[in-house]
């Protein structure tokens, strides 16, 4: 068992930051909650209401998107709002709009299907590849396909360390692919040497978890290959969104947070071929 999660969420959060990593690791999906929780949850219950599960700015706006809950409260809001990894959105636009553009979109860890049913429904991709462990999350992102009327996608489980031998690729190949890594630590698994040669002449866009592992030899594995760029968080446009027109300034940057446990680092990986 990996204690860095218990070591990091102690030190972040107390007794309540150990106990729900261990809630986690038994399979539990309850999760003890703190006053700033509640107020937070109550916040996206509203938005909810307002927002009537349609995103309300940004590259995915005008989807509906119904949010895995009992996966977490906090990014509910910041979904709804159209702010949830707006960089990751703006990369996969960039990457779209210009000389490189892939035909399939391929989402590792996809939840819901924020990113997937976003970029399919934006007509950004022909087709979608989803992998996503949690069941409940399945069923929420089939429910939200319907109801985007969204067809063209294939939706599987967990991605294994050979995830790339698995019958969905026989027909896409890879080089016409974007590939979305998100999956809580285990980019460090699957994103192994044979792998990353596989992947080559791909684009990949991944979330580093460094408070799992660190990630120097997963980013010196994968230069040989790629030319990265890393990307973090940055600023938020609050004043466009007009459902937030109604709220105290403190409740709208509670909505815009995503609920993460400190500064999170992306990378995206052009193959060094394309700039050649």
């Amino acid at each position: 068992m990996n204690f860095n999660k218990f070591t990091y969420a102690y030190s972040r959060h107390g007794i309540i930051g150990f106990f729900n990593v261990l809630l986690g690791k038994i399979g539990l999906k309850k999760r003890l909650t703190t006053p700033i929780d509640k107020v937070i949850f109550k916040l996206a219950e509203h938005v909810e209401k307002l927002s009537q599960n349609i995103i309300q700015s940004g590259v995915y706006s005008d989807t509906y998107i119904e949010v895995n809950k009992k996966w977490s409260m906090h990014d509910t809001s910041s979904k709804l709002l159209g702010l949830y990894e707006k960089e990751v959105q703006d990369q996969i636009y960039q990457i779209q709009n210009s000389a490189n553009k892939k035909n399939y979109f391929v989402n590792i860890g996809a939840g819901e299907g924020f990113h997937l049913i976003g970029t399919l429904k934006k007509n950004f991709f022909e087709f979608g590849i989803a992998y996503e462990i949690d069941n409940s999350a399945r069923e929420l992102l089939k429910k939200n396909m319907r109801k985007n009327d969204i067809v063209k996608f294939e939706l599987l489980k967990k991605a294994e360390t050979n995830f790339l031998e698995d019958k969905i690729f026989i027909n896409k190949k890879l080089e016409k692919c974007l590939f979305l890594i998100d999956v809580e630590g285990d980019e460090f698994k699957i994103l192994h040497k044979e792998n990353i040669e596989k992947l080559k002449n791909s684009v990949l866009i991944i979330e580093i978890h460094d408070f799992v592992e660190s990630p120097e030899q997963l980013l010196e594995n994968l230069t040989k290959f790629f030319n990265l760029h890393e990307f973090t968080t940055g600023s938020r446009d609050l004043s466009k969104i007009k459902i937030l027109d109604i709220f105290h300034d403190y409740e709208k940057w509670l909505m815009a947070q995503e609920g993460r446990p400190k500064k999170m680092m992306w990378v995206v990986c052009v193959p060094k071929k394309l700039n050649s």
